[in-house]
């Protein structure tokens, strides 16, 4: 995870992904508690896949995303639907990710330049 909301750290994810790739080794990264509040762009992160779950930034429970680089090889589940480019069979939750969409532009969970709260506690607290 990019950051951790017990503890209050921010691991340093695109060093790992650098190591991971030197080893030919596939990183997966949960976005968790940064969601929202971290930007992150997933090109200077490095890692092969990104996953996020809409209820970090107010969205609805049990709905995610989950980015792939291209070319990653990633094999189905479940077998039997042609669904995401068959990589899962099963309807999509329409009304989850249109859920997810919304929160998403909701001002609550949009990066800290926008919060001014934030601005406070980072006048506050500058970073070392």
């Amino acid at each position: 995870m990019l950051a951790n909301k017990e503890i209050g750290t921010i691991e340093p994810i695109a060093d790992i992904a650098k190591i991971a790739a030197q080893h030919k080794v596939m990183m997966h990264h949960r976005r968790g508690a940064a969601t929202g509040i971290i930007p992150v762009d997933v090109q200077e992160l490095g890692v092969n896949l990104l996953s996020l779950a809409a209820n970090q930034f107010y969205g609805p429970p049990g709905v995610g995303a989950l980015y792939i680089r291209k070319g990653t090889p990633i094999w189905p589940l479940i077998d039997g639907g042609l669904q995401e480019n068959k990589r899962r069979a099963g309807t999509e939750n329409l009304i989850g990710i249109v859920g997810m969409g919304m929160a998403r532009s909701w001002p609550g969970s949009r990066c800290p330049n926008a919060c001014p709260e934030f601005k406070v506690l980072k006048i506050a607290w500058p970073r070392p």
